[in-house]
């Protein structure tokens, strides 16, 4: 009898996540879901009273939907994937309740230049502002692999699924300056630990962009988007996308023995060739 897999899904928020329509393609499927969300940690000790409310309301909002949308006995776990130390405590909380991975979903993205639904020009980017997008939305997926290879919570022949955008690869009509650089390194690194990973370990590391997607929380911030959906909608060959084909493109990439690595694949109807 073959055993249950296990992955961790990143990035919901809320009802609207795509990583939720992940988590629930992931769970019909039959697998076993571990799910991580922001939250306070021990390497938030100089945060203002209101930066400890927001990650309290931010915590308790994402256990609700979890509970509710995958079940209560859904494994939570809290990560900041801004902090190193915050990375290593999660991966840590992983071990120590021996939940070994067959794989997981990268699905983070912040860009503190998208504010009240108005987005800076890059030229007005601060280098703080940049970085800051740089590393939560990029290079929290090298942080992430290494923490659970170095606690062997990434099994052998794992594969790793990372959510991009068209955005990574051109300039976009929409706002999508700052985090369209951020993803376009998002890509560059799957590409490198997919590189290094499939001789080392058997993993494999895969992007996929997705259409223009205003539902999500981080999707309803970027100006102009909707104008943007309706682009895509009409020059598709197939339309816009849905998030259940998504999740199950996503899905698909995780499964075992697959081989397939390396690769930014796209679920947008076809945009992708004609935008």
């Amino acid at each position: 009898m073959s055993r249950q897999l296990r992955y961790l899904v990143t990035g919901i928020a809320d009802e609207h996540s795509l990583a939720l329509q992940i988590a629930r393609q992931l769970k019909e499927s039959g697998a076993e879901l571990v799910c991580a969300g922001l939250g306070q940690t021990a390497h938030h000790d100089e945060l203002s009273e209101a930066g400890r409310r927001y990650l309290a309301e931010t915590w308790e909002s994402f256990q609700a939907v979890v509970a509710r949308e995958l079940g209560e006995d859904t494994p939570t776990v809290v990560l900041d994937a801004s902090v190193d130390g915050a990375i290593a405590d999660a991966c840590g909380s992983l071990r120590d309740r021996a939940l070994v991975l067959d794989g997981f979903v990268h699905a983070i993205a912040m860009d503190r230049t998208i504010r009240r639904g108005v987005a800076s020009p890059l030229l007005e980017v601060s280098r703080d502002d940049f970085l800051h997008c740089l590393s939560v939305s990029a290079y929290s997926l090298l942080a992430i692999t290494r923490e659970l290879l170095a606690r062997e919570c990434l099994r052998p022949g794992a594969s790793i699924v990372a959510l991009s955008y068209l955005g990574a690869e051109r300039a976009m009509s929409h706002a999508y300056r700052n985090i369209g650089v951020a993803k376009a390194a998002l890509e560059r690194i799957s590409r490198e630990l997919a590189y290094e990973l499939g001789p080392s370990h058997g993993i494999r590391v895969n992007c996929v962009r997705f259409s223009p997607y205003a539902a999500s929380r981080a999707g309803g911030a970027i100006p102009d988007l909707m104008e943007a959906i309706g682009k895509a909608e009409s020059a598709a060959p197939l339309g816009n996308a849905t998030p259940e084909a998504l999740a199950k493109e996503v899905a698909h990439l995780l499964q075992p023995r697959l081989e397939v690595t390396g690769t930014v694949r796209h679920v947008d109807g076809g945009y992708h060739f004609v935008a």
